[in-house]
């Protein structure tokens, strides 16, 4: 901290943390763009290094959530796969950490449930909270019904 003139003291400006994490993004963008050679060579060159986060849409609905380590090749992949004519508008979100994609995807594909994704991601057995909330509620249960039972009496 530095002192300014009539006795203020100046706080150093805290760092922001936006962009730690989402390096790039679109808005949803029509399929018809990857058939064209320079839309196609532009993507490539701004994707090239990036992994990240792609959502597939029919229409304006959220239609198949992935992750890539290469999402030039991924989504035109979907083109051609099984998930070929199901959707029409696609969106790209680059990510700068990668060890981040699996868990960021799987919260993704938890809260909307896009119904082109068969799996629903996994998570590790610790971090599925419904087992202790389950219990909690359990014995809150329990100690209600002795309650009850002791104004019975």
């Amino acid at each position: 901290m530095a002192k300014l003139k009539n006795n203020k003291i100046r706080h150093p400006k805290k760092r922001s943390n936006k962009g730690a994490l989402i390096k790039g993004m679109s808005q949803p963008l029509p399929i018809e763009l990857l058939g064209e050679p320079s839309f196609r060579s532009g993507l490539y060159e701004i994707m090239r290094d990036y992994a990240g986060i792609y959502a597939l849409y029919k229409r304006n609905r959220l239609y198949y959530v992935g992750l890539a380590t290469n999402l030039y090749w991924r989504l035109l992949g979907h083109t051609k796969n099984k998930h070929k004519g199901k959707w029409n508008r696609f969106a790209i979100f680059r990510i700068g950490r990668v060890r981040y994609l699996k868990d960021i995807e799987t919260l993704l594909l938890r809260v909307a449930e896009p119904p082109g994704n068969v799996v629903s991601g996994h998570l590790h057995r610790d971090a599925d909270l419904t087992r202790v909330l389950r219990k909690i509620q359990q014995d809150q249960t329990r100690r209600l019904s002795r309650i009850r039972k002791a104004l019975r009496r």
